[in-house]
């Protein structure tokens, strides 16, 4: 494996598993706050699916988790350290929303920063941070990414992913329909994991996986397929390519209804569509056969964005270089600029990611690097989907990943893409900005008087990514 490039990256926070629970009281469900100074890489995390919400200035971090909060896609609050050195420095710092899950997998990846704090919705943790508890703890559950597609498609489920903890071996594994039109036909394979799901109707189906190992002990994990109708059709095949207003470079794929095709096109990191998917497989499960058909009504966005004159608009339409709105308010706040990096020279993220098995079923041998115990250890790999901690040789490894401790991860390591994180020290995440035009700005406002105004105020996404000064711009 070749060393890791030192990757544009959002610097974001990682944090413990023993978290102080915080929240603001209108938090439904709360927030935890988690150790300070770690740090994400976007390369990892949006490659991965997760989205960039916005950003702010606030007066406290507080603030920042309340306004994650009010936002329904929000999950993580991230906020930055202060700058001394700069006037007003105490009253304000940046905060970034940022959603870390895409398709039932939490998508962030970390390292440790001086300086950051974070927060991370409750929910979501228990979900997708939380690890096993206790001497004997039950198996963990893998359900797979929720799907997206047309009606009368089949699509397989399986939980191959899902892992027994310690010496146990999973036993059995037995799907059911949660919720859904119930017409819809499921099939069992030649594989005791899978099942087949067909008779697909217009609407969304969450299914249940449970899965049960040899001490008896079971545990459930959740799915969802939606079947689009002609108006979801329409956003999520239709809609024409749309870079976004930040200057990154990421592949990803869209429909053509012109060639009935899906083709690659370069997204920059922000403010996607939903004609916007991670692989070719996933945009034509969920267009294939798509023709043109009538817009759907605005009165019907679900994500809605208000414009400035009070319109009704679809908040993914925000920013994709057409004036929507009548006053052109959904244009307003999308200028570009180039984008300034900061450069971490480190293997850390990688020699600190839990061992993958991933979800083909061969059986190689493979070395992954242990921090806490500072050595590599055997484990099985099942063919594709590999992360970077998976080492052909025991010596390779050694080499790659020497000298990175556990001193700040203390990571409990199985092998669930989902969920193989931490027993003592579990993954929220600050997002640190430090890009050209925002540090520009506040040496500007360091000969300034401190500001009275709002609590926060709105920052342009292009201004919150902090990009590898090589990526192209576009």
């Amino acid at each position: 494996m070749a060393p890791p490039s030192a990757s544009f990256l959002l610097l974001i926070l990682l944090l413990a598993m023993v978290l102080v629970r915080t929240g603001a009281p209108s938090c439904s469900g709360g927030f935890r706050a988690g150790q300070d100074d770690f740090v994400l890489y976007a390369e990892d995390a949006v490659k991965g699916g997760a989205v960039l919400l916005s950003s702010a200035h606030v007066p406290s971090p507080e603030e920042c988790e309340r306004m994650c909060c009010t936002d329904p896609q929000c999950n993580l609050a991230l906020v930055e350290p202060r700058d001394e050195g700069a006037a007003g420095a105490e009253e304000y710092r940046t905060c970034v929303m940022f959603d870390c899950v895409h398709r039932n997998r939490f998508a962030c990846r970390f390292i440790s920063q001086t300086g950051f704090r974070s927060y991370v919705k409750e929910s979501v943790f228990v979900k997708h941070l939380g690890a096993p508890q206790g001497e004997h703890p039950p198996p963990i559950a893998v359900a797979g990414r929720d799907v997206v597609v047309q009606p009368g498609s089949t699509v397989t489920l399986n939980g191959v992913e899902s892992l027994a903890v310690g010496d146990a071996s999973i036993s059995d594994y037995q799907w059911s329909l949660e919720s859904g039109d119930d017409t819809v036909s499921m099939q069992k394979t030649d594989f005791p994991d899978q099942v087949q799901i067909s008779n697909l109707h217009p609407g969304t189906y969450i299914f249940q996986l449970q899965v049960t190992d040899s001490r008896g002990k079971s545990n459930t994990a959740k799915t969802t397929i939606l079947v689009l109708n002609p108006d979801e059709s329409t956003l999520y095949c239709l809609a024409p390519a749309k870079v976004g207003p930040c200057r990154a470079s990421f592949p990803r794929w869209r429909y053509d209804a012109t060639t009935g095709e899906c083709q690659e096109f370069v997204f920059g990191g922000c403010k996607p569509n939903n004609n916007n998917y991670l692989s070719k497989n996933e945009c034509t499960l969920a267009c294939s056969g798509v023709t043109d058909l009538p817009s759907p009504r605005r009165s019907a966005c679900q994500r809605s964005l208000t414009c400035d004159n009070g319109c009704c608009l679809d908040k993914t339409l925000e920013c994709d270089g057409v004036k929507q709105c009548e006053d052109g308010s959904d244009e307003d706040h999308c200028n570009k600029c180039n984008i300034h990096s900061r450069n971490i020279d480190t293997n850390a993220p990688w020699c600190t990611e839990p061992p993958l098995t991933g979800p083909c079923r061969a059986s190689h041998t493979r070395w992954y690097y242990d921090p806490l115990n500072r050595k590599c250890q055997r484990f099985t790999y099942g063919g594709c989907n590999a992360n970077d901690n998976n080492f052909e040789e025991e010596q390779k490894c050694s080499d790659f990943c020497n000298g990175v401790t556990g001193r700040h991860f203390s990571v409990y390591l199985y092998g669930s893409v989902a969920l193989a994180v931490i027993l003592a020290v579990a993954i929220l995440a600050l997002l640190a900005i430090l890009t050209y035009c925002f540090l520009r700005a506040r040496r500007e406002r360091a000969h300034q008087p401190v500001a009275t105004g709002p609590a926060h105020v709105a920052l342009s996404e292009q201004d919150t990514l902090v990009y590898n000064s090589t990526t192209k711009p576009i």
